[in-house]
């Protein structure tokens, strides 16, 4: 499979749009979706560590794995689905992890 990149060389005006170009010609959309899974994934393993909690593991992850999943989509990087499924992850690790007394 052969790549043409004289068309994402020349339309670029800046990091964003050369990212967004990456994005869509070269990764197929998949860029944003697996740059957020990536950064999730090292959140959890740092989260784990350092509380030795998994319950707050989780609900840390998934909050912040949603606000970046807000910021990606902004920068037009990931699919509205992929917002929507971290926001849905966010609502059930807090709703789980409440503390009602």
């Amino acid at each position: 499979m052969a790549y043409n990149l004289t068309g994402l060389a020349t339309n670029t005006t800046g990091l964003l749009t050369f990212t967004q170009g990456i994005n869509s010609e070269l990764m197929g959309g998949m860029l944003g979706i697996l740059l957020l899974i990536s950064i999730a994934v090292v959140m959890f393993m740092s989260f784990l560590f350092t509380t030795n909690d998994v319950n707050k593991a989780v609900v840390g992850t998934a909050f912040i794995s949603f606000t970046l999943a807000l910021s990606l989509k902004a920068l037009d990087l990931v699919p509205n689905l992929a917002l929507f499924i971290t926001l849905i992850i966010a609502a059930i690790a807090i709703a789980v992890s409440w503390k009602r007394r």
